[in-house]
C-alpha cells in the first residue's frame, strides 16, 4: 500500500482563492455550528469550566443530548455501565470527546444529502469507516487526543458538500471527469477547476471555528507531509483512514479509485507495512461497533433512504 507520495500540489492562484472564499463565504447559506456546539467548543479552553457547565448547555437541546447519549452508551464506546446523565458523560470521557460527539451527531443534519450523485447513505458510509479508520490508526500510532482524529476522519470530505451544495458547476464538472477519465477526485478536481473539497473543509470548519488541529487534519488529508509539523499526525492518520476505507470499498467518496499512498503518513505515525494486517483486523472490529452512527445516518432527514 505504500507508494511514492505525489509532489505537493502549488498553491492556489490568487482568482482560484477569491473563488473559494466566495463560496466557503457566504456564511448565510452554510451551515453554522448550533449554539451548543459552539459554547461547548468554547468551554474547552475555559480552564474554570466544570462537567455541570457542559451539562446546563447540552441540556437546552433535547434532541441533540439523546444523540448524545445514545452515542455514548453504544458499543462504540463500550462502557459496562449505563451512562445516564451527561455530566457523568463529561466526567468520563472529557470535554473535546464530548464535543466532537456533539459535532458528529450535529453534522449528519448540517447539509441535505438525500440526492447527492453517489448516493447519501454511501457519503455517509465513507466518513463514518474513515472516521472509525483514524480512531484506530490513532491509537496504534500512540497519538495523544485521539478522540480528535475520529471526528476528523468524519468530517474529511465535508468539503465535497460544500461544492455539491454552494458550487454545483464545479462540483459537476468533478463528477464528470472523474467519471470520464476513470481518475479519484482529487484528480478530477485538479483536472476540472481551480480549488479542491479539501480547502473548502478546512474554510468552513475555519468558520465554525473549530480548533487548528481538526482543520488541518481536512486540509492536508491527501497531502500529510505538507501539513505543520505539529499537526501532521492527524493529516497522516485521516490520509490512511481515507485510503483503507475505500481499499475496503466502504461507501464511497464519489469515485472508484484509490488515491495513493503517501509514505510520509506511513514514517510520521512511526507505522509501516508490518501493521497493515493488524490495522485491518481492528478496523473491521470497530467498524462493525459503529453501528450506532451508521442509525443516525439512517435518521437523516426525510429523504435518508435516498442513494
Amino acid at each position: 500500500m505504500t507508494n511514492p507520495a505525489p509532489a505537493p500540489s502549488p498553491a492556489p492562484s490568487p482568482s482560484a482563492a477569491d473563488a473559494l472564499a466566495k463560496i466557503v463565504g457566504k456564511v448565510e447559506a452554510l451551515p453554522t455550528l448550533p449554539t451548543v456546539v459552539a459554547r461547548i467548543s468554547q468551554l474547552i479552553d475555559d480552564p474554570g469550566a466544570s462537567a455541570g457547565d457542559i451539562n446546563d448547555i447540552i441540556s437546552r437541546d433535547l434532541a441533540l443530548s439523546a444523540k448524545i447519549l445514545r452515542l455514548v452508551n453504544s458499543a462504540f464506546y463500550g462502557f459496562p455501565r449505563r451512562i445516564s446523565s451527561m455530566t457523568h458523560a463529561v466526567v468520563i470521557l472529557g470535554f473535546t470527546t464530548v464535543r466532537n460527539i456533539a459535532l458528529s451527531a450535529y453534522v449528519f443534519d448540517a447539509f441535505d444529502t438525500s440526492k447527492l450523485p453517489f448516493g447519501h447513505r454511501n457519503f455517509w458510509m465513507h466518513s463514518v469507516g474513515t472516521a472509525v479508520g483514524a480512531d484506530v490508526l490513532a491509537m496504534r500510532a500512540g497519538l495523544p487526543s485521539n478522540d480528535d482524529a475520529f471526528v476528523s476522519g468524519l468530517l474529511h470530505d465535508i468539503g465535497k458538500l460544500v461544492m455539491y451544495q454552494h458550487a454545483q458547476a464545479e462540483f459537476a464538472k468533478v463528477l464528470t471527469r472523474a467519471s470520464r477519465d476513470d481518475s479519484t477526485f482529487l484528480e478530477a478536481e485538479g483536472a476540472a477547476i481551480s480549488f479542491g473539497h479539501a480547502e473548502a473543509g478546512a474554510l468552513l470548519l475555519e468558520n465554525w471555528k473549530l480548533p487548528e488541529r481538526l482543520v488541518a487534519g481536512l486540509r492536508f488529508h491527501h497531502d500529510p507531509a505538507a501539513a505543520p509539523d505539529e499537526h501532521r499526525p492527524i493529516a497522516a492518520v485521516v490520509h490512511l483512514a481515507d485510503i483503507v476505507t475505500r481499499a475496503l470499498l466502504v461507501g464511497s467518496g464519489g469515485d472508484g479509485k484509490i488515491p495513493v499512498t503517501s509514505e510520509a503518513a506511513w514514517q510520521v505515525l512511526g507505522l509501516s507495512d508490518a501493521d497493515i494486517p493488524g490495522i485491518l483486523d481492528e478496523y473491521t472490529a470497530e467498524l462493525r461497533k459503529a453501528g450506532t452512527f451508521l442509525e443516525l445516518i439512517g435518521e437523516h432527514r426525510a429523504g435518508a433512504g435516498a442513494g
